[in-house]
């Protein structure tokens, strides 16, 4: 297994080196627009003030120098200053916001895999019984109506009518554990519902499957019991592709956490991108990009080891 994870590490090499072209070359489109020296000047700026800035930052070095000299403060943490505040670092603007972002995708996936997998296996031991058509209609209902819509709704009941839960803003867990949870339950929520929907769908497909297969079949016949059956030997083959599904949703909520976060008033990475787009604040944008490619690197990793702890054939092979 250590083999194996060696493995996927290394792969992940060429992945990185191809996430930072991608967020600097996306940087340097921005530019191509228009003068980002112009931009931090302001309104007004001079020839001088703007040939100023473009040396401080290096604007004026062709583009593969420019590109090496990130890369290289990149590989060390450094990613540079924020071009609106160069009293700020873009490590530290990151550090600050990626926290919410993570909590809320974090806590989203244990919701709606747990979730998820509880409906998957009721529906997928008796496909075609009263509880699995009542539970692709809920599933076709999450599927249908956006997520962030139903925390919404559920921000109305649960926040301001009960005062279950907090209506809007971001709690540190360095401040307040319960106040922390009680802060990112709702987000979590909105992008937790469609991951229900589609974990139990792919789930309970995999396990209807599993569950009239051979080696299944031959179990029951051996006179196992039927719980042994569905969880010792049908649910871990028909996590596997479920895996997939979760890794790829993973992947989505991230991009999806800005709609959340403008909703509940939350400052996550979200936000921060779409500010740095509006401002043309390039450093902060390709850190941002890079971080966040590296978080979704780091899931699909997360989801390979998953194949080899599930599936012996898959490290083996390797």
């Amino acid at each position: 297994m250590a083999r194996y994870i060696g493995i996927r590490l290394l792969a992940m090499i060429p992945l990185l080196f191809a996430i930072a072209v991608i967020s600097f070359a996306i940087a340097v489109a921005m530019e191509a627009r228009g003068s980002i020296a112009g931009s931090v000047c302001g309104e007004g700026a001079t020839i001088e003030c703007i040939a100023s800035v473009e040396r401080q930052l290096g604007l004026d070095d062709p583009i593969p120098i420019r590109f090496v000299r990130w890369l290289a403060s990149a590989v060390t943490g450094d990613l540079g200053t924020s071009l609106t505040n160069e009293s700020v670092s873009v490590s530290s603007l990151i550090a600050d916001r990626i926290g919410p972002t993570l909590s809320i995708v974090a806590y989203s996936l244990v919701i709606g895999v747990a979730a998820g997998m509880a409906m998957g296996i009721v529906s997928g031991v008796r496909p075609g019984g009263g509880a699995d058509r009542a539970i692709s209609i809920a599933s076709a209902a999450l599927i249908a109506a956006p997520g962030f819509v139903l925390a919404m709704l559920l921000s109305w009941w649960l926040a301001v009518k009960w005062g279950w839960l907090s209506p809007a803003g971001y709690t540190r867990p360095s401040e307040s554990i319960t106040g922390w949870i009680s802060s990112i339950t709702l987000p979590a929520i909105g992008l937790a519902l469609p991951t229900v929907a589609l974990v139990q769908r792919q789930l309970r497909s995999s396990m209807s499957n599993a569950l009239q297969s051979r080696y299944v079949l031959a179990a029951r016949a051996r006179g196992i019991r039927r719980t042994s059956l569905i969880g010792e030997h049908a649910l871990p083959n028909a996590m596997i592709p479920t895996v997939t599904a979760i890794g790829f949703r993973a992947a989505a909520a991230l991009g999806l956490t800005f709609t959340v976060e403008v909703v509940f008033n939350i400052n996550g990475m979200g936000t921060l991108l779409t500010n740095a787009i509006q401002t043309r604040n390039v450093t902060v944008l390709q850190g941002s990009m890079l971080v966040v490619g590296i978080v979704v690197l780091v899931v699909n990793l997360l989801v390979d080891i998953s194949y080899g702890l599930l599936n012996p054939k898959v490290r083996l092979e390797r």
